[in-house]
């Protein structure tokens, strides 16, 4: 064993000593539940496991090698001193490298990598160096003009977002996007550090991180922060850094910066809505990315200073975005212009946004309402996004990457990452989604008062300290999602009862696909649906259930199985009448897939297919589609005729080449086309 695994497991070992939820509560003392952190969790999983294992092995290298090629990373030997050149100047380009240095963490807590560790390791040397002393870092406002490096003052992107000293934290309401992305940057630099810190145990990243935090803290006030109009993400970052350190001057600011820092952009919808501070706020409007990344870091204050007012209004956008303006795979952003969400129930099939990183942010929002209420309907979301449209981002050779990911289309337009081609590229969404799909241990657990909550059926172990400072630990091991049996083995018990609460899923536990919102399934538990349950063999017929869990009490031994099957049949999704772009049409679904018909596997025009409301559905493994998977397969009418079609997972789509997709089916071709003609109406008479 070397010398560093052993002084990582000597650091593991103070994080476990140190993190019981009595030290935790004092950090989020108004939060129901506390996170169990990704460094106490051990991915096991047949489903996530391997493509986190694409991600370290295939990913990231990729993707730091387009960051090479971009000059991403240069630009920090350029300012550093270290190589001679002009700097490469992109929206926000020292956030990519941060995403991939975050997600490098992730991986490298599950397995071993010495050259990807190196590697990253001498990026984080090269970043530190370019530092200034007062801990200021942006490589685009760090360089006078007359430096050999810097650009012409006319070139476009110096005009559009400014450049050198000059124009630090000059980002003011009044000239968006002029001088924007520094604290953008800043927080993903600080979640990147305080994840590499967690994972290795090298804190000189953190260091790095925690000084640029004392320079916000410094520079930022009350007054500044009310006209300042940056990219958010710092929120999220300044409470990464205070729950390292407790230090109370970064949640407040990460508190007044959640509060204030304007959302509302000259192309935004709704202006006299989204200029109003986040707690006067009550409908999500703006960009889709950029207002999930502020109510993530606004829970988080929430969950530390209790705020009511935030809570409220946070609560209040979390119904509107949920009922009204998310698409059923769990993407937000209506195809309306600049990335933002549209008006309530306006979520046209075709024109959907839905960016691989707004949907990535919703997860993560979520996850963070879970902790602060204690709901497991939030983790409901989580569990939509991971094996939805979040996961549809990255293609499984894991060098190809979505922007938007659409649900029904045909042939005509298919481009690009933005118009249903992945292709090879680095920005947000590409450097997001590897932290998102190796760092899935984050989200599988969280604990309370003298329990452990299972929100994800993600094969793990974990080992935690609960709030009397018990140890307990167990191993979750499952066929999920493609089959509903769930095993959870007690490997070390605490002393005394504990609660083990299981999150039951909306899909399976009520009528609703995904909680709160449009998306129905006919009747709850519709063909056999709901779940078994046993504990060491023995049946166990009425459990507890609250908030969205099963609660199994006992005083719990080593060795004790539990054993969970979900009923997984293959099942219609309806929307309800308020969205009338759906109108007449189904979605199909097992379990928390969401599934699509790709042109590939069905010898028939999709835009004539029809599937009548009498005829079912079933599901089998495929040994032939896409290295083997579970499809749904039925028969129903196209171009006259009945044909038989197959249908694949959401998440898979266009993995072996461009063809038609449809994702949200015709049923009944009389109430499609009347809303067409309505919608043609409308448009007329308007």
């Amino acid at each position: 064993m070397s010398y560093q695994k052993i002084g990582l497991i000597i650091f593991l070992f103070l994080v476990f000593a140190c993190s019981n939820p009595k030290t935790e509560s004092k950090k989020f003392p108004n939060s129901s539940l506390q996170e169990v952190s990704f460094e106490e969790v051990v991915l096991k999983d047949d489903f996530f496991q391997p493509k986190a294992k694409v991600v370290g092995e295939v990913t990231i290298p990729h993707l730091l090698d387009i960051a090479e090629n971009q000059g991403k990373i240069d630009n920090f030997r350029i300012v550093a001193g270290e190589k001679q050149g002009k700097l490469s100047l992109y929206n926000a380009p020292d956030s990519d490298v941060y995403k991939l240095i975050e997600a490098a963490a992730y991986y490298l807590h599950q397995f071993e990598d010495p050259d990807l560790e190196n590697r990253i390791d001498e990026i984080i040397r090269v970043i530190l160096a370019a530092q200034a002393e007062n801990g200021y870092l942006h490589t685009q406002y760090m360089l006078d003009f007359d430096d050999p490096a810097a650009p012409s003052r006319d070139n476009k992107k110096v005009k559009t977002f400014g450049f050198g000293p000059e124009n630090q934290w000059e980002s003011l309401s009044d000239n968006w996007p002029f001088a924007y992305s520094q604290l953008y940057c800043a927080g993903h630099l600080m979640e990147a550090a305080v994840a590499y810190y967690r994972a290795t145990g090298k804190r000189d990243f953190l260091d790095g991180a925690i000084k640029f935090a004392d320079l916000i803290v410094k520079v930022f006030d009350e007054e500044k922060v009310k006209g300042y109009a940056d990219h958010p993400q710092v929120e999220i970052g300044l409470m990464k850094i205070y729950e390292l350190t407790e230090d109370k001057r970064y949640l407040d600011m990460a508190d007044l910066f959640s509060r204030y820092v304007r959302f509302s952009r000259p192309v935004d919808l709704h202006q006299e809505l989204n200029v109003l501070p986040l707690q006067e706020q009550t409908q999500a409007y703006g960009h889709c990315v950029r207002t999930a990344y502020i109510y993530s870091g606004a829970t988080d204050v929430v969950r530390a200073k209790g705020s009511d007012d935030l809570k409220e209004a946070l609560m209040a956008i979390w119904e509107n975005v949920v009922s009204s303006k998310m698409y059923v795979h769990g993407g937000t952003g209506n195809g309306t212009h600049a990335e933002q969400h549209g008006e309530s129930y306006d979520l046209p099939i075709r024109a959907t946004y839905s960016e691989t990183c707004a949907n990535i942010a919703q997860g993560q929002w979520n996850h963070r309402l879970n902790l602060l209420t204690g709901e497991g309907k939030f983790h409901d979301i989580v569990e939509i996004e991971a094996f939805n449209s979040a996961l549809s981002g990255i293609s499984l050779d894991g060098k190809h990457y979505f922007y938007s990911n659409k649900l029904n289309l045909d042939m005509d337009n298919r481009k690009n990452q933005h118009t249903g081609v992945r292709s090879s590229y680095l920005f947000c969404c590409p450097s997001k989604v590897p932290g998102f799909v190796a760092g899935m241990g984050r989200w599988i657990y969280a604990k309370g008062n003298n329990e452990l909550v299972i929100n994800q059926y993600i094969g793990s172990e974990v080992k935690t300290t609960l709030s009397e400072g018990e140890e307990i630990s167990l191993e979750l091991s499952t066929d999920y999602p493609f089959g509903g049996e769930v095993k959870i083995h007690i490997n070390e018990a605490p002393e005394g009862e504990l609660n083990l609460k299981l999150r039951i899923p909306s899909w399976n536990r009520s009528q609703d696909f995904i909680p709160n919102s449009p998306y129905k399934f006919k009747t709850p538990n519709e063909n056999n649906g709901g779940f078994e349950l046993a504990i060491n063999g023995e049946e166990i017929k009425l459990p507890k259930q609250e908030s969205g869990y099963l609660i199994l009490s006992r005083a719990w031994k080593n060795g004790d199985e539990i054993q969970l099957l979900f009923n997984m049949p293959a099942r219609k999704i309806y929307t309800s009448p308020e969205l009338k772009a759906n109108s007449g049409r189904v979605v199909l679904s097992k379990g928390p897939l969401v599934y699509t018909l790709e042109g590939l596997d069905n010898d028939f025009d999709l835009r004539e297919f029809v599937l009548p409301a009498s005829h079912q559905i079933s599901s089998q493994y495929d040994p032939e589609i896409l290295g083997g998977t579970v499809v749904l397969s039925g028969h129903g009418i196209a171009e006259g005729k009945e044909v038989e079609f197959t249908a694949v997972p959401y998440y898979l789509w266009q993995n072996r080449g461009v063809y038609p997709l449809r994702t949200i089916v015709v049923e009944n071709p009389e109430k499609v086309r009347e809303e067409i003609e309505k919608e043609e109406k409308l448009n007329t008479n308007g």
